[in-house]
C-alpha cells in the first residue's frame, strides 16, 4: 500500500475497482480496524501477516480520522453489495476523495454514531 506513504490515496482506484470490490473494502476495514486496536494497545490483530501496514495507519492517523475512514468504507462496502446498477467506479472515487479529504489538516470530521 504505497498509497499510505505516498499519500496518493487515489492510486488505490485501480485496486479497488475489480468485481472483488466488496471483498477488498473488507480487507481495508479489517486494516482499519487493525489500526485501531493497535492504537489502543490491543495484542490480537486479525491481519499478522500486514504489520507494517497496520503500523504505517495507525502512526500518523488519529482514532477519529480512522474511524471517520473505516464508517465510510464500510457504508460504501453495503451500497455497493445492496444497490441494484450502482457505478462501482464513481462510489470508490467518492469514498477516495473523501479519505483525502479527511486527511486534510484542520478537516472537521463527521461525528461517529451507534
Amino acid at each position: 500500500m504505497d498509497s499510505l506513504h505516498t499519500g496518493d490515496w487515489y492510486a488505490l482506484l485501480t485496486a479497488l475497482n475489480h468485481e472483488q470490490a466488496p471483498a477488498r473494502l473488507h480487507w481495508l476495514a479489517t486494516l482499519l480496524v487493525d489500526a485501531l486496536k493497535r492504537q489502543h494497545g490491543a495484542s490480537y490483530l486479525t491481519n499478522v501477516d500486514a504489520d507494517a501496514v497496520v503500523a504505517a495507519l495507525a502512526g500518523p492517523l488519529s482514532p477519529a480520522r480512522i474511524q471517520a475512514i473505516l464508517n465510510d468504507v464500510c457504508h460504501c462496502r453495503d451500497q455497493l453489495l445492496h444497490v441494484t446498477g450502482l457505478n462501482r467506479e464513481l462510489v470508490l472515487t467518492d469514498l477516495i476523495l473523501r479519505i483525502e479529504h479527511y486527511l486534510q489538516p484542520g478537516t472537521l470530521l463527521p461525528v461517529p454514531h451507534l
